[in-house]
């Protein structure tokens, strides 16, 4: 399969969203693959795990092979409506209009439209050579709960829209999230219940309901295999025999249970989704900057292979 040009990472809010898309931007950045990475959520957190101010509307160079942008509302509805209207003189009348921007926001889909439009835009970029000005979207996409409402935009607004500038639109924003070649899904969650339910039911909406290629699962926040079963026993007998420091047998037990229930999650996961999750270890750091996003970015790469 061929590496996607557009990766859209979604899970319920509190999994890492933001910090995984970028540990998948900079696993493409290793490749070699130009990467811009788009923020639809606002306020969002994506300038402050890359380490840089207030990301703007228009893409910006943050890293060698690294672009960021934070997705606008009313930019994105500005540049919808210049594709639809080429003439400027009357798009521009018509963005003046403040009665057209109560309508447009009152209508279901369309702010939706508008943000996939640009990311489309994006994609479609060509560079002063012809080639294609990022070589991958990464798109640290809104909650759950608002990610199947944004991808379902296609669908909700076909029936409006069938002919005519919009309708091509809508055509191309579809022919991007249909394809598995160009696009994958990636549905994060964490080793909790409510995480993994989440992750469960968000992965089938987008696979069966939405029919958006969807790649492995992604578990995030796994703590490593610490200790071997032989080091365990021996955890125990300290336990039994308080021979160790209380609070370092407090802390060996917390790890080996959080190891525990990682694995325990990850086949739940596992057998849900009838895909196997690649596990993202978690970080022991007071903060998540760009320059510590290696470990992520190792476990993520395959889900851009």
């Amino acid at each position: 399969m061929a590496a996607p040009r557009l990766v859209i990472v979604t899970g319920k809010g509190g999994v890492g969203k933001t910090t995984v898309a970028a540990g998948v931007a900079r696993a493409a950045v290793a490749a070699r693959r130009r990467a811009l990475l788009v923020e639809v959520a606002t306020p969002g957190r994506l300038a402050s795990v890359l380490g840089v101010n207030a990301l703007g509307a228009e893409p910006r160079v943050i890293a060698d092979g690294l672009s960021a942008v934070a997705l606008d509302e009313g930019r994105a509805l500005e540049e919808l409506v210049h594709r639809l209207m080429p003439l400027r003189l009357l798009s521009r009348r018509l963005l003046s209009s403040e009665t057209f921007r109560i309508i447009a926001a009152a209508v279901p889909g369309i702010i939706e439209a508008a943000l996939l439009a640009q990311i489309v835009a994006w994609l479609e970029e060509r560079d002063f050579r012809g080639r294609a000005r990022w070589d991958v979207v990464v798109l640290d996409a809104p909650a759950s709960g608002h990610s199947v409402p944004l991808l379902a935009t296609p669908r909700t607004l076909s029936g409006l829209a069938t002919v005519g500038p919009l309708g091509e639109v809508l055509r191309r924003i579809s022919r991007w999230l249909g394809d598995p070649e160009l696009t994958r899904a990636l549905v994060v969650a964490i080793p909790e219940d409510w995480a993994v339910a989440e992750a469960v039911e968000l992965y089938e909406s987008l696979r069966d309901g939405l029919a958006i290629p969807v790649g492995r699962p992604l578990l995030n926040a796994v703590f490593p295999r610490r200790f071997s079963r032989t080091e365990e026993a021996l955890l125990a007998d300290a336990d039994a025999g308080h021979t160790v420091d209380p609070e370092l047998l407090a802390a060996g037990r917390y790890f080996i249970e959080r190891r525990r229930a990682a694995l325990e999650h990850g086949k739940a996961l596992r057998e849900k989704t009838r895909a196997r999750p690649l596990e993202l270890p978690f970080v022991f750091a007071r903060g998540m900057i760009w320059d510590d996003l290696d470990p992520i970015a190792e476990a993520a790469a395959p889900a851009l292979d």
